[in-house]
């Protein structure tokens, strides 16, 4: 089996925002952040509050950037 490395190409978003995932229309998300090896996922339940859940996970990862958990 063939292991094939994909790339990111970071047009917009700073190098510490680069995560695989999906944010929905309700206001859920679920992100992979690969350089910190965390997975984030939530949900906000409301239509109005798609954008929120996005602005969370920003917010999450500017937190456990400055967080020393090693």
């Amino acid at each position: 089996m063939t292991k094939e490395k994909v790339q990111s190409f970071p047009l917009l978003m700073p190098k510490k925002y680069n995560v695989w995932g999906n944010a929905g229309s309700i206001g859920s998300f679920m992100f992979y952040h690969p350089a910190m090896d965390i997975h984030l996922i939530g949900s906000l339940n409301q239509f109005r509050y798609h954008s929120k859940g996005i602005r969370l996970m920003f917010k999450m990862i500017n937190i456990l950037l400055k967080c020393d958990c090693s």
